[in-house]
């Protein structure tokens, strides 16, 4: 970690900064220095040393772009450009102490903008929210960081959309945070799509806590990134409290996408359910880690994991993998994990039925995504993910998949 880079760059940005946040921000930033950022000797980044990201050179400004081609009929948008929008994000002292600290130490001494959305008791959305997130750097090495903060009162319910664009193909840094607050019987559907350029390198840390019958839907689709990180911690305090996470990651090229989940079981008779879907092509590397906590108390749990991945290149790589620690003597649990590539009979059958290899591959990996793809309630939001999927597909096979 280049830790005199990180400095020029904040004493760069802090004179644009209220000068009531100088002293909070400084605080944070000697937290990053001190800690550093995340290496392979911790065991939650077994598979991820962050010190290999490069250096910065500046926190990216605030450019003009035209955003109506991401429009989502039916929503509210809200753009973000280059960390840069209209809402400001709250600034807090008390980051994560937990193994991604020096990541929160980050994103909190720099952030200044971010999505935040608060409903009060029994208000429901009108419409789905959608945060437009667009990173396009003038220049290599810059850096754009996002806060976000979702609070929905009792029995309050919402549709979240956040949707990561990269453009242009300068290498860069993005870090996002997002703290979610579910009150008594709240329930939030979150769809996180992260198309970042193939030079970006980021970070996203998500934390939810829900209340008794809250309720959470998360789907994230990875397509994205050089090396990329996302860290999900999800704790079930309240009895009756669900929570069901949908993740695609599908790494190519030589990028590296790596998601860890924690679902943290603290109270009686909540439900968590997980279904991954893992690809890699080319040189790719690609890993889930999803561990569910069964602390003591929460009898009555309800949960299932079903992770599956398809390797696609002998030079690719996959590690996904479920884990299970459970303190209580009256739960029913459950995961499952396959890994593989191609089902060779199922390639057979499609053949003898007059399909070509080619195509036969391609419905196939297609088919095999296509489960969490479906959970983009949105057409104008899962059209263009399935699109740069369906393209990918092709490269792959030297084949053109849609007109």
């Amino acid at each position: 970690m280049d830790t005199q880079a990180y400095t020029q760059a904040f004493e760069a940005l802090l004179p644009s900064l209220p000068v009531e946040q100088h002293a909070i921000r400084r605080a944070l930033l000697a937290r990053l220095l001190e800690t550093g950022l995340p290496t392979r000797k911790i065991e939650r980044f077994k598979y991820s040393d962050l010190t290999q990201w490069q250096a910065p050179s500046a926190v990216a400004a605030a450019t003009a772009l035209d955003s109506a081609r991401w429009a989502l009929p039916g929503t509210q948008t809200q753009v973000f450009i280059n960390g840069h929008g209209n809402s400001v994000a709250a600034l807090d002292r008390d980051v994560d102490d937990s193994a991604h600290a020096g990541l929160a130490a980050l994103n909190a001494s720099f952030a200044t903008h971010g999505l935040n959305l608060h409903l009060a008791d029994g208000e429901i959305a009108a419409e789905p929210l959608q945060a437009l997130i667009l990173t396009q750097p003038s220049g290599a090495g810059e850096m754009s960081h996002l806060r976000h903060h979702i609070r929905l009162g009792k029995n309050a319910q919402a549709t979240v959309i956040l949707r990561e664009v990269g453009l242009g193909d300068a290498a860069r840094l993005t870090t996002q945070t997002l703290r979610i607050e579910l009150a008594e019987g709240a329930r939030l559907t979150l769809l996180r799509t992260q198309a970042e350029s193939l030079a970006s390198e980021g970070w996203f840390g998500g934390h939810a806590t829900l209340a008794a019958n809250a309720s959470l839907t998360l789907t994230q689709v990875d397509l994205g990134g050089a090396l990329i990180r996302s860290d999900w911690d999800i704790d079930l305090n309240g009895a009756g409290a669900e929570a069901q996470v949908q993740n695609l990651f599908a790494p190519t090229q030589r990028s590296h996408i790596d998601n860890y989940l924690l679902i943290n079981h603290r109270a009686p008779h909540c439900r968590s359910r997980q279904t991954v879907r893992g690809l890699a092509w080319d040189r790719a590397r690609g890993y889930f880690t999803g561990k569910v906590m069964v602390l003591p108390g929460a009898q009555k749990t309800d949960s299932q994991q079903k992770i599956a991945s398809l390797l696609l290149s002998d030079k690719a790589e996959i590690n996904a993998k479920p884990a299970l620690e459970i303190y209580a003597d009256d739960v029913k649990c459950a995961h499952g994990a396959t890994f593989g590539q191609l089902d060779e009979q199922a390639l057979f059958y499609l053949r003898s039925r007059g399909v070509t290899e080619a195509s036969a591959r391609a419905l196939l990996i297609y088919s095999f995504a296509n489960e969490i793809l479906q959970t983009l309630h949105f057409d104008a939001l899962r059209e263009p993910v399935t699109e740069r999927l369906l393209s990918r597909i092709g490269d792959a096979l030297d084949m053109e998949l849609f007109a």
